[in-house]
């Protein structure tokens, strides 16, 4: 029985090892966009979405920033960079799409999030979708991680302004 249980552990770990993409190996026009994409319908992904701007309903809404989208389009590629287990994969500067992998912190399974930047009336915003590539739950880790990361965010804007 023993031997049963590692070998399971070990096709769990190999299978999430596999889901990792290596940083320009997605095409500009293949990067998944958090306003048109479609949810999982299971309990392993989070979006946040300005009123409106996405076709899948959104789990909270994004605030807006006073500041131009490419200010905000950079203030992200910060916020990410700081981050200890993310890695960005693609980043599409016209239309301000980028492509991460952030691997969780014990097993290291991979989540997949897409974050746009969105013109806003009175500066930016976002559309920002977070989701466990394995495993039907999350835990809520794709939710405190896009909260985290929207926290971030904030610090950066404000001390660049």
């Amino acid at each position: 029985m023993r031997r049963r249980w590692r070998g399971s552990l070990g096709s769990v770990l190999l299978l999430a090892a596999c889901g990792a993409l290596e940083p320009g190996s997605v095409a500009p026009d293949a990067m998944p966009d958090p306003t048109t994409l479609a949810r999982t319908g299971r309990p392993n992904d989070w979006l946040i979405c300005p009123k409106g701007a996405c076709r899948a309903e959104a789990s909270a809404a994004a605030p807006s920033y006073p500041v131009p989208p490419a200010r905000l389009f950079e203030a992200w590629r910060a916020v990410l960079a700081a981050q200890p287990r993310a890695t960005v994969i693609a980043a599409d500067e016209r239309r301000r799409l980028l492509l991460a992998q952030d691997r969780t912190p014990i097993l290291r399974f991979v989540d997949t999030v897409s974050i746009r930047v969105l013109p806003a009336p009175d500066g930016s915003t976002f559309a920002a979708y977070s989701r466990s590539e394995l495993g039907y739950g999350d835990l809520g880790t794709n939710r405190e991680r896009l909260e985290a990361w929207v926290g971030a965010l904030d610090r950066a804007v404000a001390e660049g302004s």
